[in-house]
């Protein structure tokens, strides 16, 4: 993840699948299965971002649990989130 402090006031995700890890699907999916776990930390956001994800798991490892625990490995990295974060819920 590569993120720079915003220069608006706003949070924005962009969420990049190389398209050598897998097809249009793949890339559809990682995107689909990413965008409700990051959006929905916006409100804990102290500090706003511009942010860049990008993946790198090839298509057979993607999985939405494996999305999930990597994506809490960030917020707590970024300090977005706690141990009993609300993310599991997503």
């Amino acid at each position: 993840m590569r993120w720079i402090d915003s220069p608006d006031g706003f949070c924005r995700f962009c969420f990049l699948a190389k398209k050598k890890n897998g097809n249009a699907v793949y890339r559809n999916r990682c995107r689909r299965l990413l965008r409700p776990l990051f959006y929905g930390m916006v409100p804990q956001i102290t500090k706003p971002v511009w942010a860049m994800i990008i993946v790198n798991d090839k298509a057979e490892e993607v999985t939405s649990e494996r999305f999930r625990e990597t994506a809490e490995k960030i917020f707590k990295k970024m300090e977005w989130s706690h141990a009993d974060s609300d993310v599991k819920n997503g």
